[in-house]
């Protein structure tokens, strides 16, 4: 259903039973549309990767800078393998090798900050004194394979992997990991929003990330997945603010 003037409103079972309902949401992404969407931490913009036009008005509706780092959410293993250098070899002392550990891990609830392949492209984004167009290499790019039903069905329907940056939280006065897809509707549908994407109410924390990008795992954020497979429990995370902090 339409909502306003311009957002494509659609509602779907958590489960993803009702997943045809994906098929016009993966039409707007492939036109470049910016959208909201669940996945197993919170919801989330998301943007066809390659569509310039259309990073820059997820970057605009985010209200972040052209440093902020984004992640990609990733149908699996071979999406990572083309748009990253993949897991590092290394081994830590009594752990296992990166990559059979993030085979454990996802689809999961986790953000690892890889180094970034070939095939990924750069950002360009308008800058708002000169107004010309600035574009710069990603170095490095978050990685996520969501467990969420519907965000797994989205994914199959795509040729590649989605941009995306968490929605911010709307009302203070509720906790961080509520978000109301109905506030989200009021506060972007006039601003650009191509779709929404809404399995109601959802109350999930925000993904676990470790940069794997030196080689040796490092803790960004504690959230919703298993990080003792990686670090020590006593290791403190190297970001605590959301605002600094990678994907969602």
């Amino acid at each position: 259903a339409l909502a306003g003037d311009t957002t494509l409103h659609v509602t779907l079972e958590a489960d993803g039973s009702d997943e045809w309902r994906l098929d016009d949401v993966a039409e707007a992404i492939r036109a470049g549309g910016v959208g909201i969407i669940p996945t197993d931490s919170r919801y989330a913009f998301v943007v066809d990767l390659e569509s310039r036009d259309g990073v820059q008005t997820l970057y605009d509706l985010k209200g972040a800078k052209d440093y902020k780092p984004m992640s990609i959410l990733c149908a699996g293993f071979s999406d990572i393998d083309r748009y990253t250098q993949g897991f590092p070899d290394n081994v830590v002392a009594g752990r296992q090798q990166p990559f059979k550990l993030a085979r454990k891990c996802l689809p999961g609830p986790y953000t690892f900050i890889l180094n970034a392949g070939k095939d990924m492209p750069k950002v360009c984004l308008l800058d708002p004194r000169s107004k010309s167009k600035n574009c710069k290499a990603r170095k490095t790019v978050g990685v996520r394979v969501p467990s969420h039903p519907v965000t797994a069905a989205l994914l199959r329907r795509l040729e590649r992997p989605l941009l995306c940056g968490s929605v911010p939280n709307l009302d203070e006065s509720h906790d961080d990991d509520i978000q109301d897809p109905v506030s989200m509707l009021d506060e972007y549908e006039r601003r650009g929003l191509a779709f929404l994407v809404d399995c109601g109410v959802m109350r999930n924390p925000a993904s676990t990330v470790i940069d794997l990008s030196k080689g040796t795992p490092k803790l960004v954020r504690r959230g919703a997945g298993d990080a003792s497979m990686w670090v020590d429990d006593d290791d403190d995370p190297t970001l605590s603010s959301d605002d600094e902090a990678w994907g969602f």
